[in-house]
């Protein structure tokens, strides 16, 4: 699907599907390849197993199911159909078509187990396809081809798109690549996953009472052994139906409470302290992560400006940023540890003294630096965790120092970001990517954090190539061992590149909107570089990183961070 443009989806359709026919014509010799040979299927690299569960009296459902597999460019795979009690007469003509289909016995308890179907595969990788779903002409090809080129691959998923009533795609789901985080927070691998039969074998998970539960139980389980988890960032994979709910894994209210329980067991056996909370959008989960006896330091840069903000009046921003953490965060194992310029006012010393609170004054030599500004703050924290914070600042959350800090504590995480809003409850800050404008842009700046962006990706807790400096939660050791902002970015890009040599040193970056804040920040969002040598040195450093954000479709936009990833409904051109 690579240089796709609005008209793809027809085209899409012709190859990937048939119009309902039937089964007379379904088997005719214009429709079904020739049957192919057990050789040519071992001359195809690694192949791949469809499980359609069979619950419903619709065999043209299951004709453009099947269809869409048997039209593969690639010979190497295979069907077992999964019939539910009393379904089974609506295979029988397909299991005399080609010796690649093949049914499977009912499970003994009526659910649907890919563990047990994975008994009676021959192929290497095996997923499921809903009844009625298609799945692109490309997609065995795509998975051998991949397979190949990650040996080690043991879970390979694709992007996602639905057909709608008038037979063209809609509801276009481009994934990130693998990302925990996200996970946590909402199915969104989805369709079609492919897992590695031999990894699948030794799996031990309990049969769910649905496939898109069980879908999300085997990702959860799998995710602790894979190897490697590879993402096909194309439209290989084809929902039927209109759908109910917005993209992005979002569970079913009727899924809910099991998906919670399935959750809730996966973090408990990483920290038996762990909860699962209902989410900010409908249909997706927050985990608790506890922070324990660890200390917490807010380590808050202040140049001790005053500023108009609508609403508050005329305030002076450290001051109104102490006062709200003190009065609305529910922490109690904190300390503010104030970086002023050399001067406090009364009111803040003493409302800082009174809460056993600090400040210590920074006396910078030139230009002003923040990467030498924040390094000297970070410096003054012994250890624990500690959270970066600018002045300009407002507590919405007050949960939000242990969302950070806890999320900061698990040992794949080396910083931890917040969704910063402005005043008027617009998005200022939900995770920078990389690519716009040649460097790097704040995705969703000014929609409304109402959860309904795209994919509900600045609603959910998920990672991100980076996070500002603004709001930034880190372990003091990992901040300790990379030795900090890198002071040759003074102003501009010095988080990002911290962010990035994190992540190079194997560590994820994530974003929680559980800690949420109001920031009074310039809602232009127009840079200002001191020098263009600050641009064009993060260039030179992280060119190949930028060429392509791996939490960032290659389908988005990268012109405006004002605007939707998506312009349509549609795939966008290249030129996005």
């Amino acid at each position: 699907m690579a240089n796709a443009d609005p008209e793809i989806s027809g085209d899409v359709l012709e190859r990937s599907m048939i119009v309902p026919r039937s089964f007379t014509a379904a088997m005719s010799p214009d429709v079904l390849e020739p049957v192919t040979s057990l050789r040519q299927v071992l001359e195809n690299g690694a192949a791949t197993c469809f499980v359609v569960p069979v619950d419903t009296r619709d065999p043209a459902a299951l004709e453009r199911t099947i269809q869409s597999v048997v039209r593969q460019s690639a010979p190497n795979w295979e069907v077992l159909l999964a019939p539910a009690d009393g379904f089974e007469a609506v295979l029988d003509e397909w299991l005399e078509i080609d010796w690649r289909i093949r049914r499977l016995p009912e499970p003994p308890d009526g659910r649907p187990d890919l563990v047990r179907a994975a008994l009676y595969a021959t192929s290497d990788f095996i997923g499921t396809i809903t009844q009625g779903d298609l799945v692109e002409d490309e997609l065995v090809a795509s998975i051998s081809r991949y397979s190949q080129a990650h040996p080690r691959a043991d879970i390979i998923y694709t992007d996602e798109a639905r057909i709608g009533e008038d037979s063209r795609l809609k509801d276009h789901f481009y994934k990130p690549d693998w990302s925990p985080e996200h996970l946590h927070s909402t199915n969104y691998v989805g369709r079609f996953t492919a897992f590695r039969k031999s990894k699948l074998l030794m799996t031990r998970v309990a049969p769910a009472v649905s496939v898109e539960l069980q879908d999300y139980a085997l990702l959860l389980k799998l995710a602790y052994s894979a190897d490697e988890i590879i993402h096909i960032d194309e439209v290989l994979y084809l929902r039927a139906g209109e759908g109910g709910r917005p993209i992005g894994g979002f569970f079913g209210e009727g899924a809910m409470a099991e998906a919670g329980k399935l959750l809730h067991a996966h973090v408990q056996e990483e920290d038996q302290r762990a909860t699962v909370t209902q989410g900010k959008v409908s249909g997706a989960f927050e985990v608790n992560w506890p922070v324990g006896e660890v200390p917490v330091t807010l380590v808050i840069l202040t140049g001790m400006r005053t500023r108009d903000v609508p609403g508050r009046g005329n305030i002076t921003l450290a001051t109104h940023f102490v006062r709200s953490i003190i009065e609305r965060s529910s922490f109690p194992n904190y300390r503010i540890l104030l970086v002023d310029d050399g001067e406090v006012p009364d009111d803040l010393r003493t409302l800082l003294v009174r809460h056993g609170h600090d400040h210590h004054s920074y006396i910078s030599e030139g230009a002003f630096s923040f990467a030498h500004k924040a390094n000297f703050g970070v410096g003054l924290v012994d250890q624990g965790v500690a959270i970066l914070l600018n002045d300009d600042m407002e507590v919405i959350e007050p949960d939000w120092i242990q969302a950070m800090a806890g999320l900061a504590l698990r040992p794949g995480i080396g910083v931890v970001g917040g969704r910063l809003l402005y005043a008027d409850d617009s998005i200022q800050h939900a995770g920078v990517v990389l690519g716009y404008s040649g460097a790097t842009g704040h995705i969703l700046h000014r929609a409304p954090a109402d959860g309904g962006e795209y994919g509900g990706f600045a609603s959910i807790t998920r990672n991100f190539s980076a996070v500002t400096g603004a709001a930034m939660a880190m372990r003091k050791s990992i901040f300790d061992s990379l030795g900090g902002f890198d002071e040759r970015f003074c102003v501009d890009y010095n988080d990002i590149d911290f962010c990035l040599r994190l992540r190079g040193a194997g560590y994820r970056v994530a974003l929680t909107p559980a800690a949420s804040l109001y920031h009074f920040h310039n809602s232009s969002l127009k840079r200002r570089h001191d020098d263009e040598f600050e641009r064009r040195m993060f260039v030179e450093r992280w060119g190949s990183s930028i060429a392509r954000d791996p939490y960032y479709s290659q389908y988005f936009q990268r012109r405006r961070d004002d605007q939707p990833l998506l312009f349509s409904d549609v795939e966008p051109t290249d030129d996005t």
